[in-house]
């Protein structure tokens, strides 16, 4: 069986968990999109657009309290603008990665605001510079990335919310030192929907 098999059928154990012991444990869905940019690379500005979407368990600690994982697609990087410094090498950067995200969440009314930390593991990379030439082989990007993440989810119904959620990553996301230091930033926008 391969990887992204046993993942698939480890997310629906687990939601089929959730479903039978429905008064401790939740799951869910989430979908939406990343506004990334990167730190390092004389680019400027949320410009790279990005997916962030997966499935999410939440173990409910008491009627304030929950603690939660993710286990996501989540599209980082960077992108140029007219407005960006011309002395970056940079038009395009884009980062793929698998995130998990462990997350504790605090419910007042219809809001929940959440904060937590994430381990991501990249999966591929692309790379354009200002002239349009794909220099992905002459890059090495940190394949593990941790990162910080805060957010904030207004809940229309009892299932169906509207998340924004801060990310920070901790470590370089260069994986050579001597080339600089990259730290990701996004702000995430995204749709959850519980089961």
């Amino acid at each position: 069986m391969q990887r992204w098999q046993k993942v698939g059928v480890i997310m629906l154990l687990l939601a089929l968990a959730v479903s039978a012991s429905g008064q401790r444990f939740e799951g869910g869905v989430v979908a939406g999109f990343n506004l990334a940019q990167i730190d390092g690379d004389r680019l400027a500005g949320f410009n790279k657009i990005g997916i962030n979407a997966g499935g999410r368990v939440g173990a409910i600690l008491s009627d304030r309290w929950q603690l939660s994982m993710e286990f996501l697609y989540s599209q980082q990087g960077a992108s140029r603008s007219r407005a960006d410094d011309p002395a970056s090498i940079y038009d395009k950067i884009s980062l793929n990665y698998v995130e998990v995200p462990v997350m504790m969440n605090f419910k007042e009314w219809k809001f929940h605001v959440s904060g937590g930390v994430s381990y991501a593991r990249l999966i591929d990379f692309r790379v354009i510079d200002f002239t349009g030439v794909d220099i992905s082989d002459q890059q090495n990007y940190n394949e593990n990335v941790f990162s910080l993440h805060l957010g904030a989810t207004y809940y229309f119904t009892e299932k169906v919310g509207l998340e924004i959620r801060w990310f920070r990553s901790l470590n370089n996301m260069q994986a050579d030192a001597a080339a600089g230091t990259f730290i990701g930033r996004s702000i995430s926008t995204r749709l959850v929907y519980l089961f």
